[in-house]
């Protein structure tokens, strides 16, 4: 590989580990003061206007045949409106830290939904992964069941897994279809712009205040963040080592992003740490790893299994 080839492959590491974990800390600044529903609306809808402007100055943009719009549009209602919008809303109430932790289990989901659907074939490195990852949840959770009780953090919980889930499936079922290698913007653009349109006018259908003034400087700047860093450069830089390397080894640098998840919700929102919760962690992050451990011969059945957010 060639210097300059090799010196944007290592930056776009970098970004995919780095952005996406920090995401979820923009994500807790911004649900201080700005709805959910315009948070997620605002971030897609911005970062489609973004894309569309570069296909339309580069001469890039076409008119997609019917298969593949309503295939992104079902992609984008799984994974952007569903996923990101429940993680969203899900932090109203959970530690940003905790979000990212729980948001690795799912590649555990696509293996299961895989499993079943016959992509993969049951192994031992498969359930001990999955034993593994059962295991750093029940620590997780084994000290703070009282805690559930509490209606708003069980809901916030819930709504995280549901976002998993709903990612998992949006993730198998966008690989699914057949795309336009060369024109992947055009896909995320279609995506994005409907994402964002659809929850700006979930919020404003359902009476939920669009009150720009009540909204405070930081919280905006964390949608701009979003925008810039989560949406587009973050996953632009997946895509670029995606097309260096293979899926696995992209997927493995994602798993970074709760170690910079937790770092950054204790360094800056005072985030609780504990030996019992670096313990899960590692428990969980090993059965991930474990799980989807594939040799370099063979072809990896999962691509992009870590929520975007």
């Amino acid at each position: 590989m060639k210097s300059a080839d090799s010196f944007k492959l290592t930056i776009s590491l970098f970004c995919v580990s780095f952005f996406w974990g920090t995401t979820y800390l923009a994500v807790r600044i911004a649900v201080q003061t700005i709805p959910v529903f315009y948070i997620v609306g605002l971030r897609h809808f911005m970062a489609g206007m973004i894309l569309l402007s570069y296909l339309i100055i580069n001469k890039k943009l076409e008119m997609p045949n019917k298969g593949r719009f309503f295939h992104n549009l079902l992609s984008a209602f799984l994974m952007l409106v569903l996923g990101n919008g429940l993680t969203a809303y899900g932090e109203l109430t959970v530690s940003s830290g905790l979000t990212a932790l729980l948001t690795t289990l799912s590649p555990l989901i696509v293996m299961f939904i895989n499993l079943l659907s016959g992509r993969e074939k049951m192994s031992l490195k498969i359930i001990l992964g999955v034993v593994l990852g059962l295991l750093g949840m029940v620590l997780i959770f084994f000290n703070s069941l009282s805690q559930l009780i509490d209606p708003q953090y069980r809901t916030g919980i819930i709504s995280i897994l549901l976002a998993i889930s709903c990612w998992s499936i949006g993730t198998v079922y966008a690989k699914s279809g057949k795309h336009e290698k060369n024109n992947i913007i055009l896909d995320l653009c279609i995506q994005m712009l409907f994402a964002g349109t659809g929850l700006l006018l979930i919020g404003l259908i359902s009476g939920i205040p669009f009150n720009i003034s009540m909204w405070k400087t930081s919280n905006i700047l964390a949608v701009f963040y979003l925008t810039f860093f989560g949406s587009i450069a973050g996953y632009i830089s997946y895509l670029y080592a995606l097309s260096k390397l293979p899926s696995t080894s992209v997927s493995v640098f994602t798993y970074f992003n709760v170690v910079v998840a937790l770092f950054l919700g204790w360094l800056i929102l005072d985030e609780r740490i504990t030996s019992r919760l670096i313990f899960a962690t590692i428990l969980i992050l090993a059965g991930v790893l474990l799980a989807n451990y594939r040799k370099k011969s063979a072809a990896p059945a999962v691509q992009g299994m870590i929520i975007e957010e």
